[in-house]
């Protein structure tokens, strides 16, 4: 007892008022008393096992909490549109977990303004989406510019067109895509809205025969000699490489879409989150 007592810190009178405290809570006798000092009854070593689990557990809390502290633990929910999820997405992702490889990951792939929804609904963390947030409760930053370029099939009127200019950079005229069929993102999608500005600063007016939220389907048409499509140059790089479309280069085309990293304004975001978030540079910075 006057060594238990020493080690906890407190007199030994106290430690045996503890310990009647305990046995009349219980309402079982969890020591005998001998003159060589306590003993534990069949009941008490009983009692000594749970004890011994319950702060195992308390100490395996203790230590998962601190790894939730540090970020090393926990989980990340992220918002995005499908041309990042499925092409830029990835490779941040492999980056953040090999340096934090007990941290669960959800990917949500919706729209971006369902994104901000689900931000401001607190089912995801962080989002990336391809427009300017709007509303204080946001905070957010570009992290990417992402050029949009003109394809089509490798034997579409556009392609031979380009094959045939006397241009040094094989580039056809602004005016060959007008009235000309056209393959393109719905009307809720930021890059349609942004591709449709830019058509109609140039007068061009393409002929949409198709309209579609899918990337990947878009391409699929394109591939298909239905229309050209513009889309982001990073999300059909394997489509070019392997000839199943051609980028086709338009004389003075400049266009270029802008991703955005943003979160909710408050609260502060949890350690596996700011972790995550730390891998977007700001444009400032590239």
């Amino acid at each position: 007892m006057r060594r238990a007592a020493a080690r906890i810190g407190i007199s030994q009178p106290a430690l045996s008022k503890q310990i009647q405290a305990l046995e009349d809570t219980i309402g079982l006798q969890l020591f005998y008393r001998t003159p060589k000092g306590l003993q534990p009854t069949g009941d008490g070593d009983v009692v000594f096992g749970f004890c011994e689990r319950i702060f195992g557990h308390l100490r395996d809390l203790e230590g998962a909490l601190d790894l939730r502290r540090k970020g090393s633990a926990g989980r990340v929910a992220i918002g995005t549109i499908n041309s990042i999820s499925t092409h830029l997405l990835p490779g941040f992702i492999k980056t953040y977990r090999d340096t934090y490889p007990k941290v669960r990951i959800k990917v949500v792939t919706v729209r971006s303004r369902a994104v901000l929804k689900a931000l401001v609904e607190h089912k995801i963390d962080v989002g990336l989406i391809a427009e300017q947030p709007v509303g204080d409760q946001f905070v957010w930053r570009p992290f990417m510019k992402s050029p949009l370029v003109v394809v089509a099939a490798p034997e579409s009127p556009l392609a031979k067109l380009a094959k045939e200019s006397k241009d040094p950079k094989n580039g056809v005229s602004i005016e060959s895509l007008h009235r000309t069929d056209m393959v393109a993102f719905d009307a809720p999608a930021p890059t349609r809205r942004v591709t449709d500005r830019h058509l109609a600063k140039l007068g061009v007016e393409p002929r949409i025969i198709a309209e579609c939220p899918s990337i990947e389907t878009i391409s699929s048409m394109v591939q298909k000699d239905i229309g050209f499509a513009i889309l982001p140059a990073h999300c059909v790089e394997q489509e070019v490489k392997t000839g199943r479309l051609i980028t086709v280069p338009v004389n003075n085309w400049k266009l270029e879409r802008t991703l955005y990293l943003v979160h909710l304004a408050g609260p502060p975001l949890a350690p596996t989150v700011r972790h995550f978030a730390d891998l977007f540079p700001t444009l400032a910075e590239q």
